[in-house]
């Protein structure tokens, strides 16, 4: 008798956990965000101008004096792949608006070398 009290409470702890649980109301849904505005226009200069930027960001790069010698060959690797890329499209003298969209290109990754000259001159990067 005193087992079938065991289960009879144990299914009635079961069955008011499984009403409680039909019963409980989600919360109302999140309300959406503002949308976000979106990024002003970029100022650039030619074609020209921007990518002798980024070829200047790059050798302060590799004066950052935390690289090592294989960070150094790798980085005078894209500057050589870079001065190779310019000379063929200044030589094909594309239309202007690819003429912008690779002055932004260059713009880009100008902005990134100058981040990664500052993540440099703070320290050598952490041995493994």
């Amino acid at each position: 008798m005193a087992q079938w009290r065991r289960v009879t409470a144990r299914g009635s702890f079961l069955l008011g956990g499984l009403l409680i649980a039909c019963v409980r109301k989600d919360p109302p849904p999140a309300k959406p965000a503002p949308p976000l505005p979106a990024d002003a226009e970029l100022t650039l200069e030619s074609m020209q101008i921007e990518c002798d930027g980024m070829l200047g960001a790059l050798a302060a790069f590799k004066a950052c004096p935390n690289h090592e010698d294989k960070d150094r060959d790798g980085i005078d690797a894209w500057v050589e792949r870079a001065n190779r890329d310019f000379a063929s499209s200044r030589k094909a003298n594309p239309e202007p608006n690819a003429q912008k969209a690779i002055a932004a290109a260059c713009r880009k990754a100008t902005d990134s070398v100058k981040a990664a000259t500052e993540r440099c001159a703070a320290g050598p990067r952490p041995k493994d």
